[in-house]
């Protein structure tokens, strides 16, 4: 063999072997952990980040984060086949978009129906809820608002013609969203809404390319582009509590889960989401240090806990 061909089949054996070690690595280290999803929007990356910490810090279980994996039918999908071991799910979203039941509005009946349903149906866990509503929220620029005299939904009929609101996709499929809206309000736009990224109507609205946007109650952009939040004044939306949601195989292999999870009950206010949602969204804060300082403050980790 010639010094060219045995150099080069030396490295292929190399590459081979680094290759074959690496790809082990990466199964071995995937074995056994808990693996943590999350939907494709600013507060589920927090989220995430914010159930992988608190693991980490409590346990000596291996997480893995699946980030930004689409909307809430890619995550719940994914539990549903064990791909995904755990997300944060919301109540009203449970409730109209999956187990396709009619908005309600108590939220303890909304909760105690969801936790229910999908432990009977498909073993899965609601776990205590965090304590912040994320529930869907009609919003306008205030001064337009203010102008057109729109404090209330059932203004937007008087108006219908004139605007033009921009929805993200769920926004425009799910029961709980436009189509459901309309029907409960008895009123459409008369211009198509626009399809928009959740993360680019708040720019396209403060920017006036929209009128009318689906906005979140937790996102900290409604006050800082002087959004405000129409009344839902005929009461459609349903609440929307955020809970970890978990496999019941994966909490009885690993029970301690649970009294951890429950560190993180009715910690998280609304305001308190808003201001984390903010940091990342306008101030450019990583989501990891958004989640390792709130859970210092709470003293639910230390301060050199390692999030980056």
């Amino acid at each position: 063999m010639s010094g060219n061909k045995r150099a080069i089949l030396v490295f292929g054996l190399a590459m081979f072997a680094l290759l074959g070690f690496s790809v082990g690595k990466y199964f071995i280290g995937d074995a056994g952990a808990v693996r943590i999803g999350t939907k494709n929007f600013t507060e589920q990356i927090i989220l995430g980040e914010l159930l992988t910490q608190l693991i980490e810090a409590h346990s000596q279980i291996p997480v893995v984060q699946k980030q930004n994996l689409g909307g809430t039918f890619v995550c719940f999908q994914a539990l549903q086949t064990g791909d995904l071991d755990l997300y944060v799910e919301y109540t009203g979203t449970g409730l109209t978009a999956i187990l396709k039941q009619p908005p309600m509005t108590d939220p303890d009946t909304v909760y105690r129906l969801v936790s229910e349903q999908f432990k009977e149906r498909w073993h899965l866990l609601w776990q205590e809820a965090l304590g912040f509503n994320n529930t869907y929220a009609i919003t306008m620029r205030r001064e337009h608002a203010r102008r057109l005299g729109i404090e209330k939904i059932s203004d937007l009929a008087d108006h219908k013609g004139d605007l033009l609101p921009g929805f993200n996709h769920e926004f425009l499929e799910r029961p709980d969203g436009y189509p459901g809206l309309k029907e409960h309000y008895g009123f459409r736009f008369e211009k198509a809404p626009r399809e928009m990224d959740s993360g680019l109507m708040y720019r396209a609205i403060a920017e006036k390319e929209v009128d009318v946007i689906c906005g979140f109650a937790t996102d900290g952009r409604i006050p800082a582009f002087d959004l405000v939040v129409l009344e839902d004044d005929k009461g459609f939306f349903p609440p929307y509590q955020a809970a970890p949601v978990i496999r019941a195989e994966v909490l009885a292999d690993r029970p301690q889960l649970a009294p951890i999870l429950a560190l993180l009950a009715n910690k998280i206010d609304n305001d308190t989401m808003a201001r984390m949602n903010y940091q990342v969204d306008e101030e450019g804060q990583l989501p990891s240090r958004v989640a390792r300082n709130f859970l210092v403050e709470q003293g639910l980790a230390g301060p050199d806990a390692g999030a980056f």
